[in-house]
């Protein structure tokens, strides 16, 4: 009977254990893909910014910038 609940309370403390690394993991990799995202958007920004930059004033009146 002693070696049961052993077992039982030593299943029940990994599976607790588990749970809680288990969310962390998963608050950490959404934190990281949502930075990941951001990042992203700023450099095709950036990189946009700098195409345009490069236009002559008469090439950039006739594009759409999107906006």
């Amino acid at each position: 009977m002693d070696i049961t609940n052993y077992l039982i309370g030593l299943l029940t403390g990994v599976s607790v254990t588990t749970f809680f690394i288990g969310k962390e993991w998963y608050k950490y990799y959404t934190k990281y893909t949502i930075q990941q995202k951001q990042l992203d958007r700023v450099l095709k920004l950036n990189d946009k910014i700098k195409k345009l930059k490069s236009y002559s004033p008469a090439e950039t009146s006739n594009m759409n910038v999107g906006v």
